[in-house]
């Protein structure tokens, strides 16, 4: 019996409401001879004696928790594997090679991998063991990526946990599609996710319905870059909706596929819909491809059946943005505003990320003062802007797109700030987040 613990290195709240978690518990324990268990970071501490360690990489400033994690367990488990996989995995492990004996490069679904990944096989497909392969960007550019060329159901997690206090609530999750059929510049999902597979209707039904059976859930929350470009999304809501009666939560809608027979279905209170930038021209540049009209039909369409809230996602900062774009932000939020009672906005800088056409574009700094004249300018409208720590975003630069060179300062510097003190202090900021060759 091969005992694995699968770990999530953030806490309890992210990691209930992450398909990958589920995906994983659920293909690990089908087989007879592996016992696979979750953690969380408030109770990895408690692992010990295992035969393998996975820790799923979705968001790089984890990598702190994960070097803490990693650096703990390794005595307490001195005969386990230490695996990596997730997004992170397949666009840019390095920064983390010191640290894990084998990063999965793709999706596990329909294949074998980690069974012989725990089992200790070296020749495997999508597996790049850093030690074996080397630590340099083109070591592992080397390794293909592995996939299934279509999203069946048989390693679907259709007994899945819940809890209220998920990002979702208590949702079950419904992966309704992979990969993205569009063309944004800026975004890794559409690269490392790369064909767009989306579900059979009939599929998703079936996966419904076992889902709800199984699962203690209060609402079902769909799952894809871009739910509104499933052509039987609408088919699929009503279905949930007339046949469980019970609400669906969907990831933020593109503007261009919003409809009144969607909202209408999915009886949501908020329209959530992300420009990205404030004029047509940058849009259009970083390959988002939403018009000025398609924005302004949806708002018309969200108005028409009273809907009250809307919540607009912007990036700054961006290749080739010019002071009239973020005057664009600002004037598309104050018009909004004068139509809907509840407006919210959320901005952040542009961060240029591995795999993608933007990968070598530099961060901007400027994007800090940026953000706070666009708050300041919509503050006496009464529009709430939220954003992430800025420093938080230059240090998920440094870390997307670092090297093995990483590893070392990761083990000595324990927080964001304390990394990106250093970096500044020696002068190597600028080799991250600057334009690259």
């Amino acid at each position: 019996m091969k005992n694995v613990a699968l770990i999530y290195p953030n806490k309890f709240k992210g990691g209930i409401s992450c398909l990958a978690m589920h995906v994983l518990y659920h293909h690990l324990n089908k087989y007879r001879d592996v016992r696979c268990d979750m953690y969380f970071l408030e109770n990895y501490s408690q692992i010990k004696n295992r035969d393998a360690i996975i820790i799923t990489l979705q968001y790089e400033n984890d990598y702190f928790n994960v070097v803490r994690i990693v650096e703990e367990l390794r005595s307490k488990n001195p005969d386990a594997i230490f695996i990596a996989g997730g997004p992170c995995s397949m666009a840019n492990p390095l920064p983390l090679s010191d640290f894990f004996d084998v990063f999965v490069v793709g999706e596990i679904e329909g294949s074998d991998i980690m069974y012989r990944l725990i089992n200790r096989e070296r020749d495997v497909e999508g597996a790049y063991f850093p030690e074996y392969h080397g630590k340099s960007r083109e070591d592992f550019r080397r390794i293909e990526r592995v996939y299934p060329r279509k999203l069946g159901i048989e390693d679907y997690p259709v007994r899945q946990f819940t809890h209220p206090s998920g990002a979702y609530g208590k949702a079950y999750l419904l992966e309704i599609g992979r990969g993205c059929p569009r063309r944004c510049k800026f975004c890794m999902a559409r690269a490392i996710y790369y064909p767009p597979r989306f579900r059979k209707l009939e599929d998703l039904i079936y996966l419904v319905d076992e889902g709800l059976k199984y699962t203690d859930a209060e609402k079902v929350a769909l799952i894809a870059p871009s739910v509104g470009d499933y052509r039987h999304i609408v088919d699929l809501c009503q279905y949930i909706r007339e046949r469980y009666n019970i609400p669906i939560s969907p990831s933020s809608l593109r503007a261009d596929t919003v409809s009144e027979e969607l909202l209408k279905v999915l009886d949501i209170r908020t329209l959530t819909i992300a420009p990205e930038a404030g004029s047509e021209r940058l849009r259009d540049y970083i390959g988002k491809d939403i018009s000025d009209e398609d924005i302004e039909r949806a708002l018309e369409v969200a108005k028409g059946i009273g809907i009250e809230g809307v919540k607009l996602y912007f990036m700054v900062g961006l290749p080739t943005e010019e002071r009239e774009d973020i005057e664009g932000i600002i004037n598309m939020c104050k018009d909004v505003k004068r139509r809907f009672r509840r407006v919210s906005v959320s901005v952040n800088p542009f961060v240029p990320k591995p795999c993608t056409e933007f990968e070598k574009e530099p961060f901007n700094m400027e994007s800090k003062k940026t953000i706070k004249y666009i708050e300041k300018s919509l503050r006496k409208y009464g529009i709430q802007v939220t954003y992430e720590n800025f420093n938080s975003m230059v240090v998920q630069c440094v870390l997307a797109r670092g090297d093995a060179s990483l590893g070392d300062l990761l083990r000595k510097y324990k927080k964001p700030n304390q990394l990106l003190r250093y970096l500044k202090k020696k002068g190597l900021l600028e080799r991250y987040i600057g334009p690259l060759e």
